[in-house]
């Protein structure tokens, strides 16, 4: 009996080990078909993944060509644009080196006529000779008309070419309108003007009080050119956050039709043969770009027959106005020289213009003159060997090679401190925007441009010597 049972417990055994047998084979049959399956997905991915990156490779490659490409183009194209940069420095460069040629070359000569003109209206109104005084007169305007278009061009050439340099900085526009209208007192009252100067405190103005004070006065001096009978008014004022100056004339006025036209460089309202009124038609085209400059404005009102208004807009400053006190100013005459005898030394190797400061000097200090660097050198070296110096130095800046004006004086401080004490002044034909501050950095105590104005050049010794002698 119990090996019947033993018997039946093996063959049990038996169909539960073939049982699962037959289920693990068909697990592992499945379980390897999944295998095959998911290694033939894996392989269909490889593939994928390897047309994918050939694909990549080759988009990289295509735009690697490509950047390159861009990237020699722009280097290309910069390349010729610092090409272009440096064509465009060397002719705006050689414009300026040009424009100040020739105003150096212009002014020289301009000094001598006007020097000379000037020196002639003085000898013949003393000798009462009315006819000749005119022509002398005649000469002296036509030079001063000369050098003011050529201040002008020069001015207008510069801006166009964004060349201008301008100091913006607080400053007193009561005071820049009112020496402004001073100079035309006499015009208008010659020509039996009513000239109004309405001035009232008012803040600062940013600007360059030059350039401004140039602007106020060709404005000015054009209401009194245009304007034969009435008045002409000359008023300042605040509007918000800007200062106006205000010209207002009973002048010929202006065409409602060229107004549009009225800035534009070199046009005027009458052309051809029969002008009523010379000029080349800059004033106002010059005053609107500087005026720009400035981040001011300019407007122009005006009924032909009636007459112009002219209204000129600057930024006002916060600073305020300081109060002035009322201090009696002494203003000296050309005679009224320091007590001694002033030796002024003056270099200018141009003879007409060494003759000119000469008849403009010599009535009023002792002189003496040369005409290049050798010269100086020795004759100060003799004077100084005497126990000698000279007062004032008055020198020209472009002189024979191989000085200059600013190589002289420098020679001359070094070799003899003494003259470390004083006084240089540059006069010279060099007269653009930065000549001046230029002199000024390199020694010169103060400056004076051609053409010479006797009085001026008379006030700036004057002003020279007392400081020497406050010092």
């Amino acid at each position: 009996m119990s090996y019947i049972y033993l018997y039946l417990l093996i063959v049990f055994l038996s169909l539960v080990i073939s049982g699962m047998l037959i289920v693990y084979s068909k697990s592992l049959k499945r379980l390897k078909s999944q295998l095959l399956k998911k290694e033939s997905e894996i392989n269909k991915l490889e593939n994928q993944f390897k047309e994918f990156s050939q694909q990549v490779d080759e988009r990289v490659l295509l735009r690697t060509k490509e950047l390159e490409e861009e990237v020699n183009e722009r280097n290309q194209l910069d390349y010729k644009l610092k090409k272009a940069l440096k064509k465009a420095e060397d002719a705006n460069y050689l414009k300026n080196a040009f424009l100040s040629n020739m105003s150096h070359e212009i002014r020289t000569p301009l000094n001598g006529i006007i020097g000379f003109a000037s020196l002639l209206e003085t000898e013949l109104s003393l000798l009462e000779n009315e006819e000749l005084y005119d022509y002398a007169n005649g000469i002296s305007q036509s030079g001063e008309r000369l050098l003011h278009l050529l201040n002008n061009i020069i001015d207008i050439s510069r801006i166009e070419a964004n060349d201008m340099e301008i100091s913006l900085k607080p400053c007193d526009i009561s005071e820049i309108v009112k020496n402004a209208a001073e100079l035309y007192v006499f015009k208008a009252n010659e020509k039996g003007i009513k000239f109004n100067l309405q001035i009232v405190d008012i803040p600062f103005v940013i600007a360059d009080s030059s350039s401004l004070a140039k602007i106020i006065s060709d404005v000015i001096e054009n209401a009194i050119k245009y304007t034969e009978t009435g008045f002409v008014n000359i008023s300042i004022g605040l509007n918000e956050n800007e200062a106006y100056v205000r010209i207002k004339d009973t002048g010929i006025g202006i065409e409602s039709a060229y107004l549009p036209n009225i800035f534009d460089a070199f046009r005027q309202e009458s052309l051809g043969y029969s002008r009523a009124y010379q000029g080349a038609g800059l004033g106002l085209p010059l005053a609107k770009r500087l005026i720009e400059l400035m981040r001011g404005h300019i407007a122009i009102d005006s009924i032909k027959g009636i007459g112009t208004t002219v209204t000129i807009f600057i930024p006002a400053s916060i600073q305020k106005m300081p109060l002035k006190e009322s201090i009696p100013v002494n203003i000296s005459t050309p005679s009224e020289i320091i007590k001694r005898d002033v030796e002024v030394f003056i270099v200018e190797d141009d003879r007409m213009n060494r003759l000119v400061l000469k008849k403009m000097l010599e009535n009023k200090f002792k002189l003496t003159l040369s005409v290049d660097g050798e010269e100086t050198l020795k004759i100060i070296s003799e004077t100084y060997s005497e126990g000698k110096l000279f007062d004032i130095m008055l020198f020209d800046i472009n002189l024979p090679v191989p000085w200059d004006g600013i190589l002289l004086m420098k020679e001359i401080k070094s070799r003899w401190k003494e003259y470390n004490n004083i006084p240089f002044i540059a006069q010279t034909a060099y007269a653009m925007s930065g000549d001046k501050e230029r002199l000024l950095e390199a020694g010169f105590d103060d400056y004076i441009p051609k053409p010479i104005n006797q009085g001026h050049l008379i006030s700036m010794i004057n002003n020279q010597l007392k400081v020497v002698k406050d010092f």
